[in-house]
């Protein structure tokens, strides 16, 4: 005599199969989820590459401007001037922002300071009797011949300028940067001539090769 299932055991069935089904969404949709953000992070980088250069060519053309310039928007044109191409809305979700700015090398003055106070300071851990007095580096003192971190900031700041793209995706970018929804490019441009073009940020016929020549430094990217 055959014997059917209780409706206890086809409860505990079901209730198996639902937990498992569940399971095999929130996995599912976890892996469509980082599909996404993987296209998304790999769009943006191409989008912040392309903007970066843009920039480049920009302070080629400008030159090197008296004041820092900062700007944003997104990519609703983007292509229709330069590419002749239309992307429709796919871009619709990206924004971008740049900066063109001065370095500031007085933090670097400043470690290089203390690492010099350290390293004079003539005892390196604890446990030893006698104090080891550390080896001069045979480098001049800087401080001594009047020469601050701010005046070499002052003198390089008319040769070298930061330049940073930042593209992001979602409406809110402060949202974004805490979500680490966005793709950072730094690179540093040297200007050999030292000369500055007052107003360059507006007018770009002003400069007409006033750089004499740019050149680029090493790009960092983050995320």
């Amino acid at each position: 005599m055959r014997r059917g299932f209780t409706l206890l055991e086809v409860m505990i069935s079901i209730a198996i199969l639902v937990t498992a089904l569940v399971i095999l969404m929130e996995i599912q949709g976890t892996a469509v989820q980082m599909t996404l953000d993987a296209e998304r992070f790999v769009t943006a980088t191409h989008l912040a590459q392309e903007k970066m250069n843009e920039v480049l060519f920009r302070v080629e053309a400008e030159g090197f401007g008296d004041t820092d310039i900062y700007e944003e928007g997104d990519f609703e044109d983007f292509g229709e001037e330069s590419l002749d191409v239309s992307f429709g809305d796919a871009f619709q979700d990206f924004h971008w922002e740049y900066s063109i700015a001065e370095i500031d090398l007085g933090m670097a003055g400043d470690l290089a300071g203390a690492a010099d106070q350290i390293g004079n300071s003539g005892y390196w851990g604890e446990g030893g009797d006698e104090e080891i007095e550390a080896p001069e580096s045979g480098a001049p003192d800087l401080s001594a011949l009047g020469i601050s971190p701010e005046l070499i900031t002052d003198m390089l700041g008319m040769y070298i300028r930061e330049v940073r793209v930042r593209v992001w995706w979602g409406k809110n970018a402060k949202e974004a940067e805490e979500l680490k929804d966005q793709v950072i490019l730094v690179t540093h441009v040297i200007n050999p001539t030292g000369q500055i073009v007052p107003g360059a940020s507006s007018d770009a016929s002003a400069a007409g090769g006033a750089t004499g020549g740019l050149t680029g430094g090493a790009t960092s990217v983050g995320r």
